[in-house]
C-alpha cells in the first residue's frame, strides 16, 4: 500500500515528462519554420547587385577581357542568345514526327503536351530564381541557364532513341524547361538595365531574337527532320545553340554603378520633383520654404521592397492582364500546323491543299512575334505601357470575335491575317512587361517582379494549352470529326473571355508612384486613369445639383462633373473627370503636406 503514492508519483512524472517532450518538438518545430520562412524572406529581400570594385573593374572588358565593353554590345548578343532558346517556339514541327515514332495513334497526340511541360518550368523558375538573378552577375546566371538548356536537349535524344515519353517530358519539358526560365530572365534584365531611358525598345530588341527563333527553326528542325534521325537532331540543334549561347554570353556585362536611377521616378519630369519615403528629411521644408518645385526637387526616388511590390493589387491585375494578353496565341503557336490541316487542308471536311504549306504559315507567325516584340516596346516608351496594353488587348477581343467568322466561311487567308494580327499582339506583350515592371516598382525588382509575372505565362501554357489538347481529343475520342468548327468555337469563346477580363483588369492598374499615391477624397468609391486624365466615383453631400441626373460643370472648366441622386437624402454619386490643372494642384498640395509630416515626425525624433 506504501507503494501506490510512489506509482502515482511515477505516472506523473511520465506524463510530465512526455507533455514536456510534445512541447519541446511542438517549439523546435515551430522554430524551424520560423527559420525557414525567414529564409525564404531574406532570400526575397535581396534583390540588387552590389559588385565589389575589383569586379566593376573587371566588366569594363568583355570577350575574356580582350574588347572594351560598350553598352550597343549587349543589344545583338541578347538577340542571339535569346534567338537559341527561342528555338523552344518551333516544338510544333517536331509534333508530328515525334508522335509518329512514340505513339502508334498519332491522333491522340502527346508531344504537344512537352511545349507546355517546358513553358510552364519556365515561368516558375524564373519566378523562384529571380531574386538570385538579380543579385548575382549576368555572366553567372547565364551559363548556368545555358548548361542546363543544353543537357535537356541530350536528355530529349534520349527519350527518342529509348522511345519514351515520360523522359521526353523530363528532359525537354522540365530540364530544358528550367535552363530556359534562368537564361530568359537573365538576359532580358541585362540587356535593359542598360538602355534605362528606352528600357522598352532595350527589352523588346532581346526578346525579339526569341519570337525570332520560331521563323528560323521552323525551316531548321524542318530540314533535321527530313535529313537526320530525330535523337540526331536534337543532339545537333543542342550542341550548336550550346556553342553559339556560351560565345554570345561573354558580350554580356553588368552596367556600372549609378547607371540607373536607385528607385522609381515621378511620372512627371516637369515637377522636377522625387518622393521621399517617411524618414526622409527635406532641405526646404527646413527652410519653410513655400516653392513647391523647390520643395519637390529635393525628395528622393521611391525605393519599393519586391514584398510591397508583390502585395500590390496593382501587379496581380497586371498579371491577369499580362495572361490574358497571351493565352490565346500560346495556344496557337503548338496547335497552328494541325489547325490549319483539320480547317483548311488535307484533313479538313473537303481535303486540298492549302496555299502555302503550314510549316510557312508558322514562319510567317515567328515574324510577327518577333516583329511586335519591338514595335511594341518602341511604342510603349513613346505613349505609355498601359495604353500600349489596352490596345494590344483590344485588338486580341476584335481578332478573337472575327476569326471563327473566317473559319465558317473557309476563308484561309483572312484567318492567318488575323492569326498574325494577334501574335503581333502576343509579342509585344513579352517585349513590353519588363520595361512595365520597372517602371512601377523600380530596376532593382525587375527580374523578381518579371519572373513571377512569368508564371502567367506558365499558368497560360498549362491550363489553356491542355484545356485545347484534351477538349479537342475528347471530341474525337466521343466520335467527332478532328475537322468539326464547333470544337475549335467553343476553344475561342472562353479565350475571348479571358481576354476581355484582362482589358478590363489593365483598365484599373495604377502603373506609376503619382496615380497610386494620388490623394482619395473622402468617399471615394474607385480611381482610374482614363486616356491621360483621372476619372473617379465618390458619394458626396453636396445640395447644389437637382438631383435628376443632369450633369453640370463646376467652376472649373476643365473638370467635368456628374451627379445623380438615388435616394431622397442629400447624398449623390458623383463622378470627377479632372483637368490637368485640377490634378496638378491637388498633386502639389499631397507632395507639400508629405513634406511636412516628414518634417514634424524628425522634429519628434529629435
Amino acid at each position: 500500500m506504501r507503494d501506490l503514492p510512489q506509482s502515482r508519483r511515477m505516472r506523473e512524472i511520465a506524463q510530465e515528462s512526455a507533455l514536456f517532450g510534445r512541447r519541446s518538438f511542438q517549439d523546435h518545430a515551430n522554430h524551424a519554420a520560423r527559420s525557414v520562412i525567414g529564409m525564404v524572406l531574406d532570400y526575397f529581400s535581396h534583390t540588387e547587385y552590389r559588385p565589389s570594385p575589383f569586379q566593376v573593374e573587371k566588366d569594363r572588358y568583355v570577350f575574356f577581357g580582350l574588347i572594351r565593353c560598350r553598352e550597343w554590345m549587349v543589344i545583338p548578343a541578347g538577340i542571339i542568345i535569346q534567338f537559341c532558346y527561342g528555338s523552344v517556339y518551333a516544338w510544333s514541327i517536331f509534333n508530328a514526327p515525334i508522335n509518329h515514332l512514340l505513339e502508334p495513334d498519332s491522333d491522340k497526340g502527346g508531344a504537344e503536351i512537352t511545349f507546355y511541360i517546358a513553358l510552364g518550368v519556365l515561368g516558375f523558375t524564373g519566378a523562384l530564381f529571380g531574386p538570385w538573378i538579380e543579385s548575382s552577375h549576368p555572366r553567372k546566371s547565364g551559363i548556368i541557364g545555358i548548361l542546363v538548356f543544353y543537357s535537356g536537349h541530350l536528355t530529349t535524344a534520349l527519350a527518342l532513341f529509348v522511345r519514351l515519353f515520360s523522359l521526353l517530358y523530363f528532359g525537354y519539358g522540365f530540364v530544358a524547361g528550367f535552363g530556359l526560365g534562368v537564361g530568359y530572365v537573365s538576359t532580358i534584365e541585362a540587356v535593359s538595365k542598360w538602355w534605362p531611358k528606352a528600357r522598352g525598345a532595350a527589352a523588346g530588341c532581346a526578346v525579339m531574337g526569341f519570337g525570332g527563333g520560331a521563323l528560323a527553326y521552323s525551316y531548321i528542325n524542318k530540314l533535321l527532320v527530313q535529313h537526320t534521325s530525330l535523337p540526331t537532331a536534337f543532339l545537333i540543334l543542342g550542341s550548336a545553340n550550346f556553342v553559339i549561347m556560351l560565345l554570345c554570353l561573354q558580350f554580356i556585362a553588368p552596367p556600372p554603378p549609378g547607371h540607373n536611377l536607385d528607385g522609381i521616378p515621378m511620372v512627371s519630369a516637369k515637377d522636377h520633383a522625387r518622393l521621399c519615403g517617411e524618414e526622409t528629411m527635406i532641405e526646404e521644408a527646413k527652410q519653410h520654404t513655400t516653392n513647391i518645385h523647390s520643395l519637390a526637387a529635393s525628395l528622393p526616388a521611391v525605393k519599393m521592397p519586391l514584398a510591397e511590390a508583390l502585395k500590390s493589387r496593382d501587379f496581380w491585375l497586371l498579371y491577369i492582364a499580362f495572361m490574358s494578353n497571351i493565352v490565346f496565341c500560346l495556344v496557337v503557336l503548338s496547335n497552328l500546323p494541325s489547325m490549319i490541316s483539320r480547317l483548311f487542308g488535307r484533313e479538313s471536311s473537303s481535303p486540298r491543299d492549302t496555299p502555302i504549306p503550314a510549316y510557312v504559315a508558322v514562319s510567317i507567325e515567328g515574324g510577327f512575334n518577333m516583329f511586335g516584340r519591338v514595335m511594341v516596346g518602341l511604342i510603349s516608351d513613346n505613349i505609355g505601357r498601359k495604353a500600349t496594353l489596352l490596345i494590344l488587348l483590344l485588338t486580341q477581343i476584335i481578332a478573337l470575335i472575327c476569326i471563327p467568322i473566317t473559319v465558317n466561311d473557309g476563308s484561309f487567308w483572312w484567318f492567318l491575317v488575323l492569326i498574325w494580327i494577334a501574335t503581333i499582339c502576343y509579342g509585344g506583350g513579352f517585349g513590353m512587361i519588363p520595361a512595365f515592371l520597372s517602371d512601377m516598382f523600380g530596376i532593382n525588382n525587375m527580374s523578381s517582379c518579371h519572373g513571377i509575372i512569368l508564371t502567367g505565362w506558365s499558368i497560360a501554357s498549362i491550363c489553356g494549352g491542355l484545356t485545347f489538347t484534351s477538349s479537342i481529343n475528347a471530341h474525337i475520342k466521343h466520335g467527332g470529326k478532328p475537322y468539326d468548327t464547333h470544337i475549335y468555337f467553343v476553344n475561342f469563346m472562353w479565350m475571348l473571355a479571358l481576354v476581355i477580363l484582362g482589358f478590363i483588369c489593365c483598365l484599373f492598374v495604377r502603373s506609376s508612384i503619382r496615380d497610386r499615391l494620388f490623394p482619395s477624397l473622402p468617399g471615394q468609391i474607385m480611381r482610374m486613369r482614363v486616356f491621360g486624365r483621372v476619372f473617379r466615383v465618390l458619394w458626396t453631400y453636396d445640395s447644389s445639383h437637382s438631383g435628376d441626373g443632369s450633369c453640370a460643370p463646376s467652376g472649373n472648366s476643365k473638370t467635368n462633373r456628374c451627379c445623380l441622386r438615388l435616394s431622397k437624402s442629400c447624398r449623390h454619386l458623383h463622378f470627377e473627370y479632372l483637368g490637368k490643372e485640377e490634378e496638378q494642384a491637388a498633386w502639389e498640395e499631397y507632395l507639400m503636406l508629405r513634406a511636412v509630416q516628414s518634417r514634424l515626425m524628425q522634429d519628434q525624433s529629435n
